[in-house]
């Protein structure tokens, strides 16, 4: 088994494109090619979190489980075990925060892909934290952007942000701007990854005839970021309906009678079937994300290939250790079950 740190992960990552590969994995190939169990979070007394979210993703060949644990004074730590499913061996404890967060944004940056209006020249940029810039960059590696607006209310942290991706998009125009509607307004490409609040930041009469809005910050119930209004007014897309449904987007959509069945799609039957997706220029698209284990597990296992393949992380043998099925009618009766 490897521990694999955050470093090696960067290390081992750096400059690679692994959005085709991980837009096959999550196309979900065959058929009951996932187990996804809802995410089981429990909150602290001191206002933190302890969240574990299992996945056994059958196409990639691992299954796993990440725990994230927030403690409301000093952040958040992320970990993934990933098992091999053929044998049942844990391969790797991983660090996840890079994980976290581009999962995160390379699935919507899948999302643009297939989504985006035939014009996608101009994009807003929705917060200036870490899931923002990972959103930026992975959504630049599939559109030919002219301008992009970097919107934040922290003058410093928006000025720094929008001279980063200056000098990584080569070419493009990066402003930063305080007046996120503003920019809203002119975007046709609207990607939003900022801590959420209580409130929505982007409605239906800011938007452009034929925007896609990629909203990924509203995770938790008591957290807003799209309001209903756009709901009401787009083709709305879902990495995992079941769990957008339970972020306060989701539940607000629900109580405006907007999340009934067919009504919402999932990402991966636009990635099987592209005329599920975007039907028209003119129409507006919402891609709405929580993030999932399969998102997690899927990139872990290109992460863990990529770390094999370089020699790097560390070897700490076999662990945790195995206990074997002795008795003879167990494994018959495991054998005979898996065969139903």
């Amino acid at each position: 088994m490897l521990l694999i740190r955050e470093a090696v992960i960067h290390a081992a990552m750096e400059g690679v494109n692994i959005i085709d590969d991980l837009e096959l994995l999550l196309a979900r190939p065959g058929e009951d090619a996932l187990e996804l169990p809802p995410r089981l979070t429990i909150d602290d007394k001191l206002g933190g979190f302890l969240r574990m979210m299992p996945a056994i993703c059958y196409g990639s060949g691992y299954s796993g489980l990440k725990v994230m644990n927030l403690h409301p004074q000093h952040g958040v730590r992320y970990m993934i075990q990933l098992i091999r499913i053929s044998d049942g061996a844990t391969v790797a404890l991983m660090d996840a925060n890079w994980i976290t967060a581009y999962r995160t944004a390379a699935a919507a940056a899948i999302a643009v892909r297939h989504l985006k209006p035939p014009v996608a020249e101009t994009v807003a940029v929705i917060g200036s934290g870490v899931q923002a810039r990972a959103l930026l960059d992975a959504a630049s590696s599939v559109l030919d952007a002219k301008r992009v607006y970097i919107c934040s209310p922290t003058p410093v942290n928006r000025e720094r942000f929008a001279a980063d991706a200056a000098n990584r998009l080569k070419g493009v125009d990066v402003q930063p701007v305080e007046d996120s509607r503003a920019a809203i307004k002119a975007a046709n490409v609207v990607l939003s990854g900022f801590r959420a609040k209580n409130k929505p930041v982007i409605f239906a009469d800011d938007l452009k005839r034929g925007a896609l809005v990629c909203g990924i910050s509203s995770v938790r119930s008591q957290h807003r970021e799209v309001d209903v209004s756009v709901w009401q007014t787009s083709r709305v897309v879902a990495d995992d309906i079941e769990h957008v449904l339970d972020s306060g987007d989701g539940q607000m959509a629900q109580e405006a009678g907007l999340a009934y069945d067919g009504r919402m799609i999932e990402l991966w039957q636009v990635l099987r079937d592209p005329s599920l997706g975007r039907r028209s220029p003119d129409e507006t698209v919402l891609y709405k994300s929580v993030g999932t284990a399969e998102q997690d597990i899927a990139l872990a296992a290109l992460v863990y290939e990529r770390v094999i393949a370089l020699g790097l992380g560390e070897d700490l043998g076999e662990f945790p250790a195995l206990r074997p099925i002795q008795s003879e009618r167990d494994r018959l009766a495991i054998t005979a079950q898996k065969s139903v």
